[in-house]
């Protein structure tokens, strides 16, 4: 359906103003907008990968301190004294920089996962393969699930004095959301795209007549032919293996 047009001079109408937003999507200009989201997404991917990593490393660091604390007060006779009740909050420390270690390791082997599957998207894209970005898609939509989950379950924390209130909290963080689903609707698209691309490339495969063996005329090696399984075949493609 046609959009209504805006005929005032110097304005762009509804329609152009519609162009230009699906611009970086339509087919002649999916596949760099493809490439250059995957070269995004892999570099998020590995800055958050060591955001996680240092914040591992200060943990385990600090779980090594409170132990030599520990040992500390027990030799030095401090740590059953009262009123203090030292060991009380030394355990309640430990517990809880065991649940923060555990929960980086975890946090630490999803995030290995997404980068990995980050520089597969790349390579998908790169090298025109649609199964190489499959991973990437599937922990995209995972997350994005996971993510709005999440962020319903934190609006009754402090969390949303941060953004000035429970409404405020809510558009930043799902249009957050939404612009991470745009991307997935760009790759998918992509995908898509590529996938009918090898499905063309199947169609236009036909069979020719076999030349005398040994003998290939230079005609045929310039039109990119191949031996098959029915004898040499000509792909209607760029490349001599039909990838493109």
């Amino acid at each position: 359906m046609l959009l209504p047009k805006v005929k005032t001079g110097g304005i762009w109408s509804c329609r152009q103003l519609w162009d230009l937003l699906m611009s970086p999507i339509s087919p002649r200009n999916l596949r760099t907008t493809a490439l250059l989201t995957s070269i995004y997404q892999m570099l998020i991917a590995h800055a958050i990968l060591f955001m996680v990593m240092l914040c591992l490393s200060h943990a385990e660091q600090m779980r090594h301190l409170l132990d030599l604390d520990i040992l500390d007060q027990k030799d030095s006779g401090f740590y059953n004294m009262s009123p203090f009740h030292n060991d009380m909050r030394l355990k309640t420390a430990a517990q809880l920089a065991d649940a923060t270690e555990n929960a980086l390791y975890v946090l630490a082997g999803i995030t290995i996962a997404y980068a990995l599957s980050t520089v597969s998207l790349f390579f998908g894209v790169f090298k025109n393969k649609p199964g190489l970005i499959i991973p990437w898609l599937v922990f995209e939509f995972l997350g994005l699930i996971a993510l709005a989950v999440f962020v319903f379950m934190l609006k009754d924390t402090k969390l949303t004095m941060i953004f000035g209130g429970q409404d405020s909290y809510f558009i930043i963080c799902y249009t957050l959301i939404c612009i991470d689903g745009i991307k997935w609707y760009v790759m998918h698209s992509f995908y898509q795209s590529l996938r009918t691309m090898n499905k063309l490339r199947e169609i236009a495969t036909v069979a020719i007549p076999c030349p005398a063996p040994g003998a290939v005329p230079y005609q045929f090696r310039k039109e990119h032919m191949y031996l098959g399984s029915n004898g040499y075949k000509h792909i209607l493609t760029e490349s001599p293996d039909g990838q493109g």
